[in-house]
């Protein structure tokens, strides 16, 4: 079993205290905002967004959201002034002094097109299900769909996107999205946006997520060392998973925002 994160917080502060750095990497669906039945409907809740503030209010705290969703819509729907953004996972990141759209990403959009095309009209049979265009990816949403037409929806991605050879298909939580077919993830992005904030040794590196897309992020933390953990926000968390701790759900990680704020107040 995972240890809690709550009990990893004396350590995180001590070391923030010595590398005087924190860094925040966020994933936001089933993190920082709860999961919703319609992904328009995502939102920070008003205590968790009152906790990071509280935290990013002290010296050395840097952040940023890492998410499936477009560029655009996580930035609009985090709203966290200050932070840098990776959206698409991390095929396009925009920070102080970055910006960055993965060329042979932005190069497969026609294929993108091409797929999306095939997908709507059968989708539309589908009740409850749809088709989100993200520009770099697409995401088939099932999660208010009859759990019966689910292998049906399997069988239209999966239709779709035979013989397009630019493309993937991956799954998330009651989704699938299909990706341009580059070697690129959280994991990559996580790397790339810490060349660009370079803390120091010893700085706490945090990346929380809840999907199988953030175990990616969680292995490259562990293998670069040197601080970075990943905390995995789920209720039963999988046997394999790379993160080295835990919280219970979102509603937790306002509580690890505020638990850390009040370890660094105590030890300022």
């Amino acid at each position: 079993m995972l240890p809690h994160a709550l009990e990893r917080v004396p350590d995180w502060a001590a070391a923030w205290r010595r590398s005087g750095r924190l860094v925040l990497l966020l994933d936001f669906d089933g993190t920082l905002a709860p999961i919703v039945p319609h992904p328009d409907d995502a939102a920070i809740p008003p205590a968790t967004r009152a906790a990071l503030e509280r935290l990013r209010s002290f010296a050395g705290v840097e952040a940023a959201v890492v998410s499936g969703r477009g560029l655009a819509d996580v930035r609009l729907r985090a709203g966290i002034p200050g932070v840098a953004y990776a959206g698409n996972h991390g095929m396009e990141m925009q920070g102080a002094g970055f910006e960055r759209v993965h060329p042979q990403a932005a190069a497969a959009r026609p294929l993108l097109e091409a797929v999306a095309r095939r997908i709507e009209p059968e989708l539309a049979a589908v009740p409850g299900a749809f088709l989100e265009d993200k520009e770099l990816t697409l995401s088939v949403h099932f999660r208010r769909a009859p759990a019966e037409r689910e292998p049906e929806v399997r069988r239209i991605v999966a239709a779709a996107v035979a013989g397009v050879g630019g493309v993937k298909v991956t799954e998330g939580k009651m989704v699938l999205e299909v990706r341009p077919r580059v070697e690129w993830d959280k994991g990559k992005a996580v790397l790339f946006l810490l060349d660009q904030l370079r803390p120091p040794a010893g700085t706490p590196v945090l990346y929380l997520g809840d999907d199988r897309t953030d175990e990616d992020a969680f292995r490259a933390l562990r293998q670069r060392g040197g601080g970075g953990e990943g905390v995995l926000v789920a209720e039963e968390p999988p046997a394999d998973t790379a993160a080295s701790s835990r919280l219970r759900g979102p509603e937790e990680v306002g509580v690890l925002f505020a638990e850390l704020a009040d370890a660094r107040r105590a030890t300022a």
